[in-house]
């Protein structure tokens, strides 16, 4: 059977990824025209509809639960797992997100990507940290919701990793509200996806033909209580996210190494905050 949905659903997807990245293009020039806000046109329609659909032909099903996204501007941050991530958040909120500078240079996706307002980050440049909360700042400042993924990198769902703080200054600069969101994938089963994430530089196409072999996969999107900034530094800020993200996740240890160790107030406040949302 994996052979036979593999069969079927590559095929699909790879025509329905090529035909949407002509369409989104289309519809974003038609807004340009039309002088429509990022996020607020017919590409936003097109971007919604790209991302489930692509989901759905991989057999991904997203269900979320918690509180209620704030209305923008607010700064979301969440765990990483996967390239699903993207398309999971993007069905769901229209959101800018942080990426890698090299995901511009990807044929269609970087155009597309572009297009629906997405931020870059130059790894490894001089104070690229300081550029890219510069650029978040100002899209939030601009009224809209910006996320990224404060570990830096893709984890297999079973732990938070560290989480770098310096990114969440955008936050105190634009003085928005920060909304932890946490994603954890399910098999059929009900047992931790080993499909779903993509790790150990695991090449894209191999990932893609193994996830769509999947009967099923259950995106759990849970959405914690937002934070307010105001009178926070930036690692205690990164500190209560990722103690509300653990607590959402169901992890004892919600504190990170790179954040020191978060204490018995902050994290009762987090557990506290995550409880009222169920």
């Amino acid at each position: 059977m994996r052979t036979l949905r593999r069969l079927v659903r590559i095929p699909l997807l790879f025509v329905h990824v090529s035909l949407g990245v002509v369409v989104i293009l289309a519809a974003t020039g038609w807004d340009r025209l039309r002088r429509r806000p990022l996020h607020e046109g017919l590409a936003r329609g097109m971007q919604v509809f790209w991302c489930w659909s692509i989901c759905r032909l991989l057999g991904v099903r997203i269900h979320v639960q918690g509180a209620p996204a704030v209305e923008p501007p607010a700064l979301f941050v969440s765990n990483h797992l996967s390239w699903l991530d993207i398309l999971v958040i993007s069905a769901r909120w229209p959101v800018s997100f942080l990426s890698k500078s090299e995901v511009r240079a990807w044929p269609g996706i970087g155009a597309v990507a572009t297009a629906l307002g997405t931020l870059y980050i130059e790894r490894g440049a001089r104070n690229a940290s300081g550029q890219a909360n510069a650029v978040m700042a100002q899209r939030l400042n601009e009224g809209y919701r910006v996320i990224f993924f404060p570990e830096g990198t893709t984890s297999p769902g079973g732990e938070l990793l560290p989480f770098r703080p310096r990114l969440y200054q955008a936050a105190l600069d634009a003085e928005a509200p920060v909304q932890p969101v946490t994603l954890l994938y399910r098999n059929a089963e009900g047992e931790l996806s080993d499909a779903a994430p993509f790790v150990n530089n695991d090449p894209l196409i191999r990932h893609v033909v193994r996830l769509a072999g999947e009967p099923r996969t259950d995106c759990r999107v849970y959405v914690c209580n937002a934070i307010d900034v105001e009178g926070r530094k930036r690692s205690e800020l990164s500190a209560l996210s990722r103690a509300a993200m653990a607590n959402a996740l169901g992890l004892q240890d919600a504190a990170g190494a790179d954040n020191g160790r978060v204490s018995r107030e902050d994290r009762a406040n987090a557990q506290e905050s995550a409880t009222e949302t169920q």
